[in-house]
C-alpha cells in the first residue's frame, strides 16, 4: 500500500484529464493551482482540444503521453469516467483521483456506476480517491491536486497535521480557517464517496509512512468498514499520532443528509462514541475546535498530569477559565509555596498570589512584571499545563505581550495555552501566537476542552492494553466448538436454559436450574435444588416470560408448584399457541445482590457491541448503559463499569457492601469472546439480570437471552 498511495499523495508524474483552458471550469483550476503552487514533477495534460497549453504538452488521450503516470486527475462529465478510468489503468497509471459527482449520493443508478469504479479500481490495481471530491494537496512538497478555491492563497503553510474529510467542501473551507491562523498542515485529502479508499486507508498511510504527519485530523461521515477504522485507530494509537475526529450525522435528520450527501453509512452515534472512547480517538463537536485541538497536539508537549496553572490579566477571565477546567474535571490546585513567595513581591499590596493569578492593571505600568511571573508558573511543579489569558491589548503592545509570552517559555516542555479575549485591536499579538509554539484560543470553553483531550489522550496512553481473553485456562476453542453445535438448531433464538447452557461453556455462572416436564418431576427437582424456587417457562419462541405470565418467584411448596406449573404452561399456550414448549425451568431463587445486565447486539458497522448496565430502571428509562465493541480489554471492561452513572451503587453505599466488580469484568470479557466466536452465528445476548454478590463472593446469571442471526429482532441498546 505504501508504494500505491505514495503515487496518490506524492506523485513524480501527473496527468490532467480533461484539462480546460478556462480557468473556472475544473480542469482549468487544476492546471492553474498545479502550477501555481510549484509543482516540481512531470505534468501531462489530455484534452484532443489543445496540442499545449501555456506551453505544457496536451495529448488527444492517456495512452498517447510517453512517460509513466503516478496520477491521473479525472475531470470529464460522470458518463465518461469509467472509460477513462479504464483506459488508465490499461496505461498503467497509478493511481486517480475523481472529480465528478453522480455517483452513490444519487441513488441507486449513481451506486452501480459508483461499484464499476470500484470492481475496476480492485481488479486493475488502480487506487482511486473519490468520486465526488475536491481532491488532495501535499503541503510539504507543494503538490495541489485539487480544484479548490481555498488554492487561492499566495502560500501553502506546511507543517504536520493530516487533515482528511469525506466533504469536499466543507474540508476546504476548513484549511482556509487553518491557514489563515498560520495552522501548518501536512496532507488535505477529500475522500469523496470513496469508491477505493476510504478515509482509515489515508489515517493508515499517514501513520505508517508520512514522517511529516505527526497529528491526523478528519471529517468523517460514516464508515464503510468499521473493523478497518479500529485497526487504523489502533495504528494511530500505537504510533503515537492522536487521531482527532469530528463525526458529523449524529442526529437522524444528520444522518439522511449524509447517505444522500456521500452515500455514507453513518451508524449509532452511541456506538461510534463507544469505539472513540475505546480506541482513544479524540472527538470534538464543531470545526472550529478540530484544527485548534489539532493544533495544540502538533506542538508536541505533553502534560504529565492534569494540573492547570492559570496566569490573567483579567480576574473575570481567569475565573471563567478556572470553573472551566473544573467542570472538566481537571485540577486548578494553588502554586507551591515558593512561588507564592516570589510572585508576592511582583503585585501591590492589594494582590493576592493564587490560581488563577490576576497581575490586576499592573501589568500596564509594569509590562516586565508579565514575563517573570509567567517564568514563574512555568517552572513550578504543581503546574502540569500554564494557562495564559490575555483581554485587552491593542496594537504594539499587543505585540510586545505575545513576545514577552514566548520568552519566558524558556526551556520548559510543559503544554503553554493561550485565551485571547480582545478583538481585532489586538492583532499583532495574536498573529505573533498563530503558528507559535503556544497555542492559541478565542474561546475559553474550546480552549479548556482542547486541554481535557490532551491530557486524556495522554492518561489513556498509559493503560492502554490489546484486547485479551480473561486470565483463566478455559480452552476457549472447544468452547467456540460446542458453541457453534449448541446453536446450530436453526430456531430464531434459544430458550433461557439453552442460553445458559452456553454461558457456562465459557465459565460465566448461571444458577442451578432443570427442565421440568411434569410437575411431579418439578417437585422432584425443588427438592434438589432447596426451596424457595422459581418457576418459568422453557420457550425459545416466548422471550418474555412476564409478559406471558409464565414466572412465578419465591414457590415455597409442592403445593405451589403443582399449582403454578399448570397456570405457567396454560398461559403460555394462550400467549403463543405455536410455540415450542420445552417444560418448566426450575430454577434456584436468588435473594441478595444487586442486579446489573450485560448484552450484546450487532452493530451493521462494528459488528458486536457489548453494553453494560445496572438492572431494572437504570436500563429501561435512564438508559444508563456503557458500550464497548469485542474483542474487550481488560482495561475497556474495568472502565464499562466505572463510567455508568450508578458505579455509586456497586461501590457500596448507605452501609451496603462493595459489588463484586472483578467477577463483573470477568464476565465481560468472556461475554466478549464469546459475541467473537460467534460472531456469525449469533446477534444478540441479553444477560438480565446477572446478579452481583458482595466483592470476593462472584456473579450468577438469573435470566439469560441468545437471539439467533436467523431472526434478527434489531433491539440495539444504544436506542
Amino acid at each position: 500500500m505504501a508504494l500505491e498511495l505514495s503515487q496518490l499523495l506524492d506523485p513524480e508524474s501527473v496527468a490532467i484529464i480533461g484539462v480546460s483552458e478556462n480557468p473556472s471550469r475544473i480542469g482549468g483550476r487544476l492546471f492553474k493551482y498545479l502550477t501555481k503552487h510549484g509543482y516540481k514533477g512531470h505534468l501531462a495534460l489530455v484534452n484532443p482540444k489543445y496540442q499545449e497549453l501555456n506551453g505544457v504538452a496536451c495529448y488527444p488521450s492517456v495512452s498517447d503521453i510517453p512517460v509513466q503516470i503516478d496520477c491521473a486527475l479525472i475531470a470529464v462529465a460522470e458518463k465518461y469516467v469509467l472509460s477513462v478510468l479504464s483506459e488508465c489503468a490499461d496505461s498503467h497509471v497509478g493511481s486517480a483521483v475523481i472529480f465528478s459527482s453522480g455517483f452513490a449520493e444519487m441513488g441507486r443508478s449513481g451506486k452501480e456506476a459508483q461499484n464499476k469504479i470500484k470492481e475496476l479500481a480492485k481488479t486493475k490495481n488502480l487506487r482511486v480517491c473519490g468520486p465526488n471530491c475536491i481532491g488532495l494537496i501535499n503541503f510539504n512538497s507543494h503538490t495541489a491536486l485539487s480544484f479548490s478555491q481555498l488554492l487561492e492563497i499566495d502560500t501553502l503553510i506546511p507543517g504536520n497535521i493530516g487533515f482528511i474529510s469525506q466533504s469536499g467542501a466543507l474540508g476546504g473551507s476548513l484549511v482556509n480557517r487553518a491557514q489563515d491562523k498560520n495552522i501548518g498542515l501536512s496532507y488535505f485529502i477529500s475522500s469523496g464517496n470513496e469508491a477505493d479508499l476510504e478515509v482509515s486507508d489515508y489515517i493508515k498511510y499517514l501513520v505508517l509512512h508520512d514522517q511529516n504527519t505527526k497529528v491526523i485530523a478528519a471529517v468523517i461521515e460514516g464508515f464503510k468498514d468499521g473493523a478497518k477504522f479500529i485497526e487504523a485507530a489502533e495504528l494511530a494509537l500505537t504510533h503515537q499520532k492522536p487521531l482527532i475526529v469530528l463525526k458529523i450525522g449524529e442526529t437522524e435528520v444528520g444522518q439522511k443528509a449524509a447517505a444522500s450527501h456521500t452515500g455514507s453509512m453513518t451508524g449509532s452515534d452511541a456506538v461510534i462514541d463507544a469505539v472513540f472512547r475505546q480506541k482513544g480517538v479524540i472527538r470534538v463537536h464543531n470545526y472550529d475546535e478540530l484544527f485548534q485541538t489539532a493544533s495544540l497536539f502538533s506542538k508536541g508537549r505533553i502534560p504529565q498530569g492534569g494540573k492547570v496553572g492559570i496566569l490573567t490579566s483579567t480576574g473575570g477571565g481567569g475565573i471563567i477559565m478556572a470553573d472551566y477546567y473544573t467542570k472538566l474535571g481537571l485540577a486548578v490546585p494553588e502554586p507551591s509555596l515558593e512561588t507564592q513567595d516570589l510572585a508576592s513581591k511582583e503585585i501591590a499590596a492589594f494582590g493576592k498570589v493564587a490560581n488563577p493569578f490576576d497581575l490586576t492593571g499592573q501589568i500596564f505600568s509594569d509590562p516586565d512584571m508579565f514575563k517573570r511571573c509567567m517564568k514563574l508558573f512555568v517552572e513550578d511543579d504543581n503546574f502540569d499545563i500554564v494557562q495564559v489569558n490575555v483581554s485587552m491589548v491593542a496594537g504594539e503592545s499587543s505585540a510586545q505581550r505575545a513576545s514577552m509570552l514566548l520568552e519566558s517559555i524558556g526551556e520548559s516542555t510543559k503544554p503553554i495555552v493561550s485565551w485571547w479575549a480582545a478583538g481585532s485591536l489586538s492583532e499583532p499579538g495574536i498573529q505573533l501566537l498563530n503558528g507559535s509554539e503556544v497555542a492559541l484560543f478565542r474561546s475559553p470553553e474550546r480552549c479548556a476542552a482542547a486541554v481535557k483531550s490532551l491530557v486524556e489522550y495522554y492518561q489513556f496512553l498509559e493503560k492502554y492494553s490489546d484486547p485479551a481473553p480473561s486470565g483463566t485456562d478455559t480452552d476457549y476453542s472447544i468452547s467456540a466448538q460446542k458453541a457453534g453445535e449448541l446453536v446450530a438448531t436453526g430456531d430464531k433464538s434459544l430458550s433461557e436454559h439453552q442460553s445458559k447452557a452456553l454461558l457456562d461453556l465459557y465459565g460465566i455462572p448461571v444458577t442451578r436450574e432443570q427442565v421440568a416436564k411434569s410437575p411431579q418431576e418439578a417437585i422432584r427437582l425443588a427438592g434438589e435444588i432447596g426451596f424457595p424456587v422459581v418457576l418459568k417457562i422453557d420457550s425459545p419462541d416466548i422471550l418474555h416470560k412476564s409478559d406471558a405470565g409464565a414466572i412465578r418467584l419465591g414457590v415455597n411448596s409442592q403445593e405451589e408448584i403443582i399449582r403454578f406449573y399448570d397456570e405457567i404452561i396454560a398461559n403460555a399456550e394462550t400467549y403463543n399457541p405455536d410455540a415450542r414448549i420445552n417444560g418448566v425451568l426450575v430454577q434456584e431463587m436468588i435473594r441478595e445482590g444487586t442486579e446489573v445486565m450485560i448484552g450484546m447486539s450487532q452493530d451493521p458497522q462494528f459488528g458486536p457491541t457489548i453494553a453494560f448496565g445496572l438492572g431494572g430502571i437504570f436500563v429501561e428509562v435512564l438508559k444508563d448503559i456503557s458500550l464497548r465493541v469485542a474483542p474487550l480489554s481488560i482495561s475497556d471492561a474495568e472502565q464499562m463499569v466505572k463510567e455508568i452513572k450508578g458505579y455509586q451503587i456497586l461501590q457500596g453505599v448507605r452501609g451496603r457492601k462493595p459489588s463484586d466488580v472483578e467477577a463483573i469484568v470477568d464476565v465481560l470479557l468472556r461475554i466478549s469472546r464469546l459475541a467473537q466466536d460467534c460472531k456469525d452465528i449469533i446477534t444478540e445476548i441479553d444477560v438480565n439480570p446477572l446478579i452481583v454478590f458482595d466483592e470476593g463472593c462472584g456473579v450468577k446469571a438469573a435470566d439469560a437471552l441468545v437471539v439467533l442471526k436467523t431472526h434478527r429482532r434489531g433491539k440495539a441498546y444504544a436506542d
